[in-house]
């Protein structure tokens, strides 16, 4: 599936890079990755690109954050070169869409319809995967969770008989005073 995708953008960013510029070829990105489904299972587009997003994010939010700002970075260099002054450098689009992950202040605001796409993306999902960017792996993006380990076991139940130990203290002084 991903290499499909792959060659799919890169035709699609070609043609529309030659024929409408950087914006023409960062909408025509987009749109090839609202449409990329496998074919293979008979799902809609949008429903296999949601499920790859959410297992991607819930398995590894790690990598899924640092996909999210070079590919959201790269996207938006490409809408705003040469449109907007304050965009020169792909530093410069790095800089404003890692402050779209989390408070949003930057001297840099898109001024292209691809650019302000690209933007509120990365301002809808990037402040929640980058709060989850140092949790521990939660499952497989199906439902079910990760199995605990021995170890954390033990810990969670030597916590609860602390608990229950503090909490039949507190029943037994109240019975007393």
């Amino acid at each position: 599936m991903t290499d499909g995708i792959a060659s799919n953008i890169a035709s699609t960013v070609t043609s529309s890079a030659a024929s409408g510029g950087d914006e023409a070829a960062v909408l025509a990105v987009l749109a090839s990755l609202a449409m990329a489904g496998d074919g293979s299972s008979g799902e809609t587009s949008y429903a296999s690109w949601k499920r790859a997003l959410k297992t991607s994010v819930t398995t590894n939010p790690f990598d899924a954050l640092v996909v999210t700002v070079v590919g959201g970075s790269f996207l938006f260099f490409l809408a705003e070169r040469g449109k907007n002054p304050k965009v020169r450098t792909y530093v410069d689009a790095l800089l404003f869409i890692s402050t779209c992950l989390s408070v949003g202040y930057a001297d840099v605001f898109a001024v292209t319809q691809a650019g302000k796409a690209i933007a509120s993306a990365v301002m809808t999902f990037g402040p929640a995967m980058s709060g989850a960017i140092f949790d521990e792996a939660r499952g497989t993006g199906t439902g079910e969770p990760v199995a605990a380990a021995p170890e954390l076991l033990a810990i969670q139940r030597t916590i609860v008989d602390k608990l229950d130990a503090i909490l039949g203290e507190l029943r037994a002084s109240r019975g007393q005073g």
